[in-house]
């Protein structure tokens, strides 16, 4: 029979007392810093930056703040997801007051997705829409254009989606005032060329970083959301960027999710426009969603509309132009979800990575 080691049971008891003192250290510590698990987690991690009882001036500056300390951001590792079709490879670019581009490619097909704007047009390209085209739209025109069905907002709306967001002080804005734990929400309006949008922005209590966006109509309608986390701060600027974004356009039923794995920031020259240039693509043509001879098909939506609204004229100062297109039968939009009937003379097969059945 084994021999019992007669020093064996103070060291065990010796080992229990440690992990008992350590586990009373950390509860101690844990205690001493207050809420719950997830503020101390994140006082570790970061500085607070809102105080407590914030004041809706400090709300607002302290999201202003910080989107003055990016001119441009960038990353060429990215995903896109949208339901019912895999994750793409992403390139994102977005520089301040209103340029940005998404583009998105599989890994066998080659370019799937062109989305961007310039401050003077917008375009959208989706290489298996039928039929094949580039929707394009000035954004002078937005306003009485089709363009609407596939983007509720105006397309400047992105950079406030992908995490540079701007409260405009000089408009009526209600709160703080408490959302859930550890979350706060004011209201503000803003002007946009379709009138006066009410806009819901909810953030994080502890850092003051927006984690929620959501614009509505005067009708109550909620046009388009933005829900960002997964929150880093870039090392020279000391702005704080999301990389997680899931954009939503409820009344296009329309839907995606960018994934960032790091921003570049302030990377893009200020007079370098080459990237936020209307693309070409061969044997897509530009469609103007502008043109008042054009009639889209939103899927569930109503027919369309026998005398659309007249088309304003492009300012003569502007250099855009777009290679007439007449369009004798409806257009099939690009979007998700819903049911429809193409016209007869676009294939009926055809698949649209924006759709999911």
């Amino acid at each position: 029979m084994m021999e019992r080691n007669p020093n064996h049971r103070p060291r065990l008891q010796a080992a229990s007392q440690r992990a008992l003192l350590a586990l009373a250290i950390w509860m101690t510590l844990f205690a001493a810093g207050g809420a719950n698990c997830g503020q101390w987690v994140r006082q570790y991690r970061q500085p607070r930056t809102l105080p407590e009882s914030a004041t809706l001036e400090q709300v607002v500056n302290t999201i202003n703040a910080n989107t003055a300390k990016v001119q441009s951001m960038q990353s060429t590792q990215a995903s896109l997801s949208v339901p019912g079709i895999p994750s793409l490879r992403a390139n994102v670019s977005a520089q301040e007051p209103s340029r940005m581009r998404l583009r998105a490619d599989s890994s066998f097909g080659g370019p799937e997705l062109d989305l961007g704007s310039n401050g003077e047009l917008f375009w959208l390209w989706v290489r298996r829409n039928q039929p094949p085209a580039l929707f394009v739209c000035r954004n002078d025109q937005f306003a009485t254009s089709s363009a609407r069905q596939i983007m509720p907002v105006e397309p400047a709306w992105l950079l406030e989606a992908v995490g540079l967001v701007k409260i405009d002080g000089s408009q009526p804005i209600d709160g703080p005032s408490p959302v859930g734990s550890g979350r706060l929400q004011i209201r503000s309006r803003q002007p946009s060329a379709v009138g006066i949008l009410t806009k819901v922005t909810v953030v994080d209590a502890w850092d003051g970083t927006v984690v929620e966006q959501h614009l509505y109509d005067s009708q109550n309608r909620r046009l388009a959301s933005s829900i960002t986390n997964n929150y880093s701060r870039d090392p020279l600027t000391g702005a704080a960027l999301p990389r997680s974004i899931e954009i939503q356009w409820p009344t296009a039923q329309m839907n995606l999710r960018l994934d960032v794995k790091d921003w570049l920031v302030n990377s893009i020259p200020l007079d370098n426009a080459t990237i936020f240039e209307k693309p070409q693509y061969p044997g897509y043509p530009d469609l103007n969603l502008a043109d008042p001879n054009l009639r889209l098909v939103a899927p569930g939506g109503a027919p369309p509309v026998a005398n659309p609204p007249p088309m304003i004229q492009p300012s003569a100062a502007s250099s855009a132009t777009f290679a007439p297109i007449k369009a004798s039968q409806p257009i099939v939009l690009p979007a998700q979800g819903g049911s429809y009937q193409p016209p007869p003379q676009y294939s009926q097969g055809a698949s649209n990575p924006l759709r999911s059945n």
